[in-house]
């Protein structure tokens, strides 16, 4: 039960999602190449605003100055879900939300085409049984599976990183979500959808090293467009899925987020996955409704040394 527990919590953290489009890298990205930050203005109150990747390779230098500055004069951290220090304390849900009441074989999630590649997936990555597992949570734990295969680790993601610094800096931490709530994000979604997911993970499992290292690569680069390329791409096939994983969190967080700003002066530093931020329908673009000033912040560029005269 516990190594099921681990994989939800990863693979809840990729919702940037755990299927992603397989195109061309755009050759001209962005300065400053450090992940974006925002801050947010709304009278006198203000705001940061962190796009994350919430599993990372080792060796990805990412918590710059600026971003560590941020955090540190901020009255607190809005982290995207809730984890609790003990995952054993959310089994009661997971088991609610994911059981299926009868058994129903995996090959019948998946059109017959499909299930070679299904029956490959599994053998490869050794899931256990999932034959009592709703089709969502069957495509999160390939998902994740596949990111803990390729080296991907949330120990050291963004928000691993940023509760560490919060809490060494004595910085209350809140969650926009629940793990329960996030959850039922995808409980909501139809079978329909739910299959539909499951054979976009299934499309993406053989190319997931190579497409996690371009978005990545995006991500580090702070460039927004290519990241909203890869939603938009992600979620071509299902409107549905974007409107319900992404679009309504998003207008919900932006209601909740200029509610905070109105109330307190004080700046917070929200962090949520950066595929919230890109596209048509992001958290960015509900912002700017809500009357919220937003803007990148820059670093700043190191002066050049003088040279010293002979």
């Amino acid at each position: 039960m516990i190594r099921i527990i681990r994989q939800i919590l990863l693979c809840l953290s990729l919702l940037i999602l755990p299927f992603g489009a397989a195109f061309a890298q755009k050759p001209a990205p962005p300065k400053p190449e450090v992940p974006a930050l925002w801050q947010l203005e709304l009278g006198k109150s203000r705001a940061y605003l962190f796009g994350t990747v919430h599993a990372l390779p080792r060796g990805v230098d990412w918590f710059k100055p600026h971003v560590v500055a941020a955090l540190d004069q901020s009255n607190r951290l809005v982290l995207e879900t809730e984890v609790p220090d003990n995952p054993a304390s959310i089994a009661p849900v997971i088991l609610k939300l994911t059981r299926l009441q009868s058994p129903r074989p995996l090959p019948e999630r998946v059109p017959p085409d499909w299930r070679p590649t299904l029956n490959k997936a599994v053998t490869r990555l050794s899931p256990g049984p999932l034959d009592y597992s709703k089709t969502w949570f069957v495509a999160l734990v390939l998902s994740n599976l596949q990111a803990q295969a390729d080296g991907i680790d949330p120990r050291i993601g963004v928000e691993a990183v940023l509760t560490e610094r919060a809490r060494m800096k004595g910085i209350p931490i809140k969650a926009l979500e629940t793990a329960e709530e996030q959850l039922i994000n995808f409980d909501a979604l139809s079978e329909a959808d739910q299959q539909l997911l499951l054979v976009s993970t299934l499309s993406e499992l053989d190319n997931s090293k190579g497409n996690t290292s371009l978005l990545i690569g995006d991500w580090l680069l702070g460039n927004t467009e290519a990241l909203a390329d890869r939603v938009n791409a992600d979620f071509a096939r299902s409107p549905m899925l974007k409107r319900m994983l992404v679009e309504d969190r998003n207008a919900r967080w932006a209601d909740w987020i200029a509610r905070q700003m109105k109330a307190d002066e004080a700046p917070m530093f929200i962090a949520v996955g950066a595929g919230h931020m890109a596209g048509k329908g992001s958290l960015i673009e509900d912002l700017q409704r809500q009357g919220i000033k937003v803007s990148r912040v820059l670093p700043e560029v190191p002066k050049p040394a003088k040279r010293k005269r002979r």
